[in-house]
């Protein structure tokens, strides 16, 4: 049940209840399991400098756990308690061979809480495109001036750009959700303000390039387990090109 309770981008925007919001009330409610304990290991060591996956591809049946495990990384990330008054935590340190883990930016890019084809508005600015509102988590006005061109346009940003922007915003950490739902919208037939199916896969594969030549940035999205999942045939397609561009799976 917690599971679908559980709303990363309500934790990002402070709208969730207190045992997802309060780092330390979500560590007392929440089982590590191995995979996800392994997984924590793997961000922090990444954030720290010190080894770790610089891109984690985490792919679960529905209601098995993504959330959860995604919300773990978010807490351990952003740093807001003492990782020493986190239930768990200062165990998978000693196990990381770490005495801390820096505090990071977090930027939650979730497919389900934009329309592609509807902008949408962070003040005065208007965001199109995951890659614009990748930017503004980041940085604000200054780190969105860096890919503003391209999210007007619609057109990927680009590896080259996109580690400026990590670099500029390390340590960081980007989690991915419902990727595919928001992927498998965009018509065959159209540009969209969020720019195209082509364009937003372009933007994922540079993004995981780019990422792995940042050292303290990590990306984790979270995939569908099956084509039922993915939905329509757009949908599928889109699963199995992400699949390939994120590789290595993590498995719970």
């Amino acid at each position: 049940q917690s599971e679908f309770a559980a709303d990363i981008s309500a934790v990002r925007l402070g709208n969730a209840g207190p045992e997802y919001q309060n780092p330390k009330q979500f560590f007392q409610r929440t089982f590590i399991t191995e995979g996800m304990g392994h997984l924590l290991i793997q961000v922090a060591q990444r954030l720290a400098g010190n080894g770790g996956e610089p891109v984690i591809q985490l792919q679960t049946a529905f209601g098995g756990g993504k959330t959860h495990t995604m919300l773990a990384v978010y807490h351990l990330a952003r740093g807001e308690a003492p990782w020493s008054e986190l239930p768990g935590i200062p165990a998978l340190l000693d196990e990381a061979g770490l005495v801390d883990v820096p505090k990071a930016r977090v930027a939650v890019l979730d497919g389900n809480a934009h329309a592609p084809g509807q902008p949408w508005h962070r003040g005065d600015f208007s965001i199109r495109t995951l890659w614009g509102e990748l930017a503004w988590q980041l940085g604000g006005e200054e780190g969105h001036a860096l890919v503003g061109a391209s999210d007007r346009e619609g057109t990927s940003p680009g590896k080259a750009l996109l580690q400026t922007l990590l670099e500029r915003y390390a340590p960081c950490v980007v989690l991915i959700d419902e990727l595919v739902a928001y992927i498998r919208q965009f018509s065959s037939e159209a540009p969209l303000s969020g720019g195209t199916f082509d364009s937003n896969l372009s933007f994922v594969q540079a993004l995981t390039e780019a990422v792995k030549l940042v050292p303290g940035a990590v990306v984790l999205a979270a995939l569908p387990e099956s084509e039922v999942e993915a939905g329509s045939s757009r949908g599928v397609a889109a699963l199995r090109a992400l699949e390939k561009i994120f590789g290595r799976l993590q498995a719970l």
